[in-house]
């Protein structure tokens, strides 16, 4: 008998006791009824990330109020000072603010590109500790340029993930669609890299290199 569970939404971390079964690794599971559109392009962005493909990751078809996709950990409230988790993608039915864009129904490299970039996420997540995972969950609420950066590093991380052009072609898709609010189209333009830079922004992560004094 599964135990209950106890679900907190910090800052987009979702957090559950240790009363929940285990689950097997290494392949998304997907919510019933998922459309197969969206699981065919979950797949082959999945199989890029490969750094990710010991996690188990839930693809679950939700009802968001705040956006179209939303990528979290999922953390046991037992370990919350280590790094044990698993992760979940929640899935809109339609895209924000619209009346009939249906994500299923999306072009598949849209879809790619939107995928591309909440996987883009989650790897950045994997650089902080559970704890750490608090400290981003508040920052990301409550700092405009963190948002933006980590918003812009999700970008990079999928393009060097080879998703250049589907991130390009979700950019576009959104940003020169009529039947997407505007409200939803300045949020893109505020926080999320441009399609200019992603078309610049490099293949591979660039050092940071020190200041030198001559």
């Amino acid at each position: 008998m599964i135990g209950a569970v106890a679900l907190i939404l910090i800052g987009g971390i979702t957090y559950k006791s240790i009363q929940t079964p285990s689950l097997p690794t290494g392949s998304p599971i997907f919510s019933p009824g998922i459309h197969s559109n969206i699981q065919t392009a979950f797949i082959d962005v999945w199989q890029e990330y490969k750094e990710l493909h010991s996690y188990g990751f839930d693809v679950i078809q939700s009802n968001l109020s705040s956006s179209t996709m939303q990528a979290q950990p999922v953390i046991d409230f037992s370990d919350i000072f280590g790094k044990n988790r698993r992760y979940k993608l929640d899935v809109a039915e339609k895209v924000l603010d619209s009346d009939d864009l249906f994500i299923a129904d999306l072009p598949d490299n849209v879809l790619r590109g939107w995928f591309a970039h909440e996987l883009g996420h989650i790897v950045d997540y994997e650089n902080h500790s559970n704890m750490g995972m608090v400290t981003y969950g508040i920052r990301y609420v409550l700092s405009d340029k963190f948002k933006r950066e980590r918003e812009h590093e999700a970008d990079s991380i999928a393009i060097r993930h080879g998703f250049r052009e589907d991130i390009i072609a979700a950019k576009k898709y959104i940003l020169e669609n009529d039947f997407i609010s505007p409200e939803y189209q300045n949020q893109i333009k505020k926080y999320y890299m441009s399609i200019r830079g992603a078309e610049l922004c490099p293949d591979e992560r660039i050092p940071v290199l020190p200041k030198v004094e001559i």
